[in-house]
């Protein structure tokens, strides 16, 4: 290990992703769901991602808000070199990487950075000291404004306790660089339980489960998550403890599933947490009743709760925006404890107001489904699009030009990358402050068209497989490669007209293609 590093993982650069629970306009109408009033998107706002990694999310969030002043800070000169290469790329001027560590960043004047709306820490808390811990929450504290939202996403001792003697050992294991140490470890690991371990007895559900989830994930993660010196899955209580001290109050949950006690815990359980009334108790018996493995908390500086007409008013201007995610007859939504079939009487009016436009809280109310429904059931309603996938908040003010302009450049930078044997399949959507999850095909269309090419078929067909061979991949259909050129060409040319079809008209309410 390097002396800089303090025992994290630097050998290898943490995959780029994206974390759609981060972005302001969820993180808005996650604030105001629980009653409390956002910062106001309408004007120019001031975003930071402590610990950004390879800074997608930050950057995606600067094409995608181009008023907005964004901030990304890591450690890893890595991971601020491949962030400030992709804002390049798309010719960004609204956002800033700074190679910092927080304990440098804790040395700061006051005077050297600004206030922020929005902090996040995703995946840092449970990876770092004590004392970086407190780094974090201190540079919250000074650089969240009054009003402000923070946002932290860490491990929870709940769902991780039976992992922690298994870390220790998997580290113990690691041998040469760390993504490439991975495979052999799992390989240990899945002799150890088959000898007939008895900690594996002993935990069978949650080691069967992790070890499983393992198997699927890219090797650089695994190496980021496990192999770190520093590996401390939280109890809630610990962390709302130090946020306290920063003046931070902690309002709710980012995973918009989990303020609904009745779609996040077991039936019997509800009476539990209805009892208790100190909000240590009350999310601790939560994260007990799911078993939490992730939470994705949100904090406020300083408490200011709306008056019923403020909330019913800002309530009813919030928008959502169609994704134009395929549906079939059931419409379904992963929460903690299984899956939820929505009520078709509901939904399917709701997905087809989507198609068309993006769809307010107060519209949705005189829908067909909802017209006699309480304002509670409007709302859990529409959080469920969100949460599922179907639709994402949208930004009040629409979608500027310049925001038109930042998100055309990140996309077509995307879609080279891609294009290149990249895994950036995300696409930067103005229209709701964010990116949203495209296929690789998907990808290629729409730089096709942003670059001006013909929108045929059988044009954008060619584009595509070439494109595909260009980047070492081909058309696939239910997760099976084409046997042929015949049927790579039919296979690409299905999921064009796809794409072209309700995929597009998506696009363009999102602000990715021209309307």
């Amino acid at each position: 290990m390097a002396s800089w590093d303090h025992g994290y993982v630097t050998d290898v650069n943490y995959p780029s992703s994206f974390q759609r629970e981060t972005t302001p306009s969820w993180l808005g109408l996650a604030g105001l769901l629980t009653g409390h009033r956002p910062p106001d998107l309408t004007r120019p706002f001031r975003y930071a991602d402590l610990g950004c990694g390879a800074g997608f999310t930050t950057v995606a969030v600067a094409a995608a808000c181009a008023e907005a002043e964004v901030w990304g800070f890591d450690f890893n000169p890595g991971h601020v070199e491949t962030a400030r290469r992709l804002a390049a790329r798309a010719g960004l001027g609204n956002v800033t990487f700074i190679e910092a560590s927080f304990a440098d960043l804790a040395r700061r004047a006051d005077g050297d950075l600004p206030e922020f709306d929005f902090i996040v820490a995703h995946g840092v808390l449970s990876w770092v000291s004590a004392e970086n811990r407190r780094h974090v929450i201190e540079l919250i504290g000074r650089r969240l404004r009054p009003g402000g939202l923070a946002y932290l996403g860490y491990n929870t001792m709940t769902g991780w306790a039976s992992m922690v003697p298994i870390r220790s050992l998997m580290r113990m294991l690691a041998e040469g660089r760390s993504d490439l140490a991975i495979p052999g470890i799992l390989d240990i690991l899945d002799r150890i339980k088959q000898a007939g371990a008895r900690y594996f007895e002993l935990h069978q559900h949650s080691l069967d489960r992790q070890l499983a989830l393992m198997r699927k994930f890219d090797a650089r993660y695994l190496a980021h998550e496990y192999l770190s010196e520093d590996w401390h899955p939280l109890m809630f209580a610990d962390v709302a403890e130090l946020m306290a001290e920063a003046k931070c109050t902690f309002i709710g949950s980012a995973e918009l599933s989990d303020n609904v006690d009745t779609l996040s815990l077991p039936a019997g359980f509800l009476p539990l947490v209805a009892e208790a009334e100190d909000v240590y108790v009350k999310e601790t018996l939560r994260d007990i009743g799911r078993a939490q493995t992730f939470r994705r908390d949100i904090y406020r500086r300083g408490v200011a709760p709306l008056l019923p007409g403020e909330y019913r008013a800002l309530i009813d201007s919030v928008s959502i925006v169609g994704l134009g995610v395929p549906t079939r007859d059931e419409i379904t939504f992963t929460i903690p404890y299984g899956v939820l079939t929505g009520l078709p009487e509901i939904y399917q009016p709701l997905l087809a107001m989507l198609d068309g436009a993006p769809v307010t809280f107060a519209e949705a109310q005189k829908s067909a489904g909802l017209a006699n429904r309480a304002p509670t059931e409007v709302a859990q309603a529409l959080s469920l699009l969100v949460a599922g996938g179907y639709a994402l908040p949208g930004l009040p003010q629409g979608v500027s030009a310049e925001a038109r302009r930042t998100s055309r450049a990140f996309n077509l930078a995307i879609a080279e990358t891609t294009g290149s044997g990249g895994e950036l399949t995300q696409l930067a959507a103005p229209a709701v402050g964010a990116a949203i999850p495209a296929e690789v095909i998907e990808v290629f269309v729409v730089g096709a068209i942003l670059e001006g090419r013909s929108s045929e078929v059988d044009g954008l067909s060619d584009h595509v497989l070439a494109q595909l061979a260009r980047s070492g991949r081909a058309p696939q259909q239910d997760g099976k490669p084409a046997a042929n050129p015949a049927e790579a060409r039919r296979m690409a040319a299905d999921i064009v007209r796809a794409t072209l079809g309700r995929r597009a008209r998506a696009f363009g309410l999102l602000g990715i293609l021209n309307e």
